[in-house]
């Protein structure tokens, strides 16, 4: 039998435990409905800088996650790029000439909006197929609003948050590669013998986002 549910006001879950770390941490987040109420500038479009800044802004349409959680029941999550995205988001870095980000230097984390999209769970339990309709965010918990990054021979560019709990796509494990004026983070995760696994993808593009370029 299989049962579909569309439209239900359910959130993801963080994907395999990582909302322990945002718990742990979560004297650091003041009270509210949402789960981006942080003490910090990410919300600041316009805050003071201090140097040049070259921006990407988040691409929804490349957004990818998938997870399998097989250690029970199967449950199956993917991201669906077709639904509108509510939000916007953009990383930028320090820029000395204004044409390509420095070796190393600061950057910022913008966010505005809900930045929520949709996955799909597919539910499989006891002969029974469940597909519901998910509210899906690929930033939660109280993300930081920038630091300091360096940029390695290799294209990828390591970021250095000076606050705030980073999950995801901004995951200590997630890997940022610049691709031309594209930059791309990417995560896998995998945890409890391979039976239950995640990946995240998006891409940012070069763009203006409230100043830097």
């Amino acid at each position: 039998m299989t049962r579909f549910a569309a439209g239900r006001p359910r959130f993801l879950p963080a994907a395999l435990g990582l909302a322990a770390a945002c718990a742990a941490l979560a004297a650091a987040c003041k009270e509210g409905t949402g789960a981006n109420q942080c003490f910090n500038d990410r919300f600041d479009t316009f805050r003071a800088d201090g140097t040049r800044l070259l921006a990407f802004a988040l691409m929804p349409k490349t957004i990818s996650y998938h997870s399998l959680d097989v250690r029970r029941d199967t449950i199956e999550q993917t991201w669906d790029t077709i639904p509108k995205y509510w939000g916007g988001a953009c990383l930028r870095f320090q820029s000395s000439d204004s044409v390509r980000i420095d070796s190393a230097g600061v950057f910022q984390f913008f966010m505005s909006g809900d930045n929520v999209g949709t996955i799909w769970q597919r539910t499989v339990a006891r002969d029974q197929v469940w597909n519901d309709s998910l509210g899906g965010q690929i930033f939660t918990g109280c993300d930081g609003d920038g630091g300091r990054f360096r940029l390695r021979p290799d294209s990828t560019i390591l970021l250095d948050w000076g606050n705030g709990v980073q999950a995801r796509i901004f995951d200590a494990a997630a890997v940022h590669k610049l691709a031309g004026d594209t930059l791309w983070s990417t995560l896998a995760v995998r945890a409890y013998g391979d039976s239950a696994r995640a990946t995240w993808r998006a891409g940012w593009i070069r763009a203006y986002c409230g100043e830097g370029l």
